[in-house]
């Protein structure tokens, strides 16, 4: 399954070449003819080659790139769950199996200042969606603050749930719902301690990440009584029953033999808590970047006199100059170092309103600098070039480049 990305007339594309999928049946007619709230848009585009699938993303960012520099909060975890499960359940109205979605953080799709979800589903595919949800939860496991105790003990209790045999969708829900009132009695000085010693002596070197949050909008449901209803196989059989039980039997009351539990809200419930308290944009705890692209060298030692300043290795501050006279010059103090509009995920922030929230990407590989778009909307031009979405060039001194329609020197 080859995977590139296409920049048209303010609409950017991530492209499939479905060769080695049997995509042609009941999947790709039903997402060519329906928009599918929490799925990216579809459309077949036949070539002289072969058949293409076409998927939408103008405006949207991969979650892989939203959490590169940021934490992922608690949350947001429960959030991010939710919204694929809301998805899950809109998708069964339209007879479409969990089995066909590219549950990949690379192609996962947000919305960055809504933090909206979008999937990808990819006629054919079929694959184990419980252990590529598995996978999925050990992906956000590495994405905590580990000095955050909430987040830790949620991401490795999810994580824990998928190693089981037949899990199903009722265990992840009651472990979101058990959270979410843990906290609720800790905010109310009622919550006890857990130990997160365990996990956290295993995880001390993972990445900084973090990110936004967004609620689940529905849509009125379809019902196509017309197809008949698919076969399913037995290992399979717990995600499938439980999707349309999930409602109901996750937040009904405990039985009489077991202690009385907390009084069960739904999840749409539970995405309007979490609208309440969404993180200010500036309250995330960011990556620690280093001050300058590159270290002088420490004085060499002798036995004679200490040379104080080795003049022969400093390198200069990289920078974008500005070429118009309403223009900003843009110091580039580290790498890797991203240009945009949104204050929170960007470390220059350009306030224009044809700039994109992400627009590009500047990075070092040694002496060799690279520059790549990060799926704008108007473009990133280098010496007049406009490069694909998601295209990764090198980058010169002298080099003019063009954000949007702002002009820069690089220097």
């Amino acid at each position: 399954m080859k995977i590139s990305y296409r920049r048209e007339i303010k609409h950017n594309y991530l492209i499939i070449n479905p060769e080695e999928l049997c995509w042609q049946g009941y999947e790709s007619q039903m997402l060519s003819r329906n928009q599918i709230d929490g799925i990216l848009r579809f459309q077949i585009r036949q070539t002289d080659e072969s058949p293409r699938f076409y998927y939408e993303i103008t405006s949207k960012q991969p979650l892989s790139r939203i959490l590169e520099n940021r934490y992922i909060q608690t949350k947001e975890i429960r959030q991010l769950i939710l919204n694929i499960f809301g998805t899950l359940e809109r998708m069964e109205s339209y007879l479409l199996g969990e089995e066909n979605i590219l549950l990949d953080p690379e192609y996962l799709y947000i919305e960055s200042d809504s933090f909206r979800t979008w999937l990808c589903l990819i006629p054919g595919l079929k694959q184990s969606f419980p252990e590529a949800f598995g996978k999925f939860l050990e992906y956000l496991l590495g994405c905590v603050d580990h000095q955050n105790k909430d987040s830790v003990v949620l991401a490795y209790g999810l994580y824990q749930e998928t190693r089981k045999e037949n899990y199903g969708l009722e265990d992840i829900l009651r472990l979101l719902q058990q959270n979410y009132h843990d906290n609720e009695s800790d905010s109310s000085g009622k919550k006890d301690e857990n130990n997160t010693n365990e996990y956290s002596q295993n995880t001390s070197n993972r990445k900084t990440r973090g990110k936004r949050k967004d609620k689940i909008s529905n849509n009125n449901r379809n019902e196509l009584s017309e197809h008949p209803p698919k076969t399913e196989s037995r290992q399979e059989h717990s995600w499938k029953s439980h999707l349309s039980q999930w409602k109901t039997r996750i937040f009904q009351q405990s039985p009489k033999n077991e202690p009385d539990l907390p009084v069960r809200a739904s999840w749409e419930m539970l995405i309007q808590e979490d609208e309440e308290e969404i993180l200010q944009p500036n309250s995330y705890p960011l990556k620690k970047k280093p001050s300058f692209a590159k270290q002088p060298s420490p004085p060499p030692i002798s036995q004679g006199t200490v040379l104080l300043t080795d003049f022969s290795n400093q390198t200069e501050q990289r920078v974008l100059r500005a070429l118009d006279l309403d223009g900003e010059d843009i110091p580039i103090s580290y790498f890797p170092f991203i240009i945009g509009k949104q204050g929170n995920l960007v470390d220059f922030k350009l306030n224009r309103d044809t700039v994109s929230r992400l627009h590009l990407k500047i990075d070092q590989d040694g002496d060799i600098y690279r520059i790549k778009d990060l799926n704008s909307t108007n473009g990133t031009f280098v010496c007049g070039r406009l490069l694909e979405n998601n295209e990764e060039i090198e980058l010169h001194t002298g080099d003019e480049v063009r954000i949007a329609r702002y002009r820069y020197r690089f220097e």
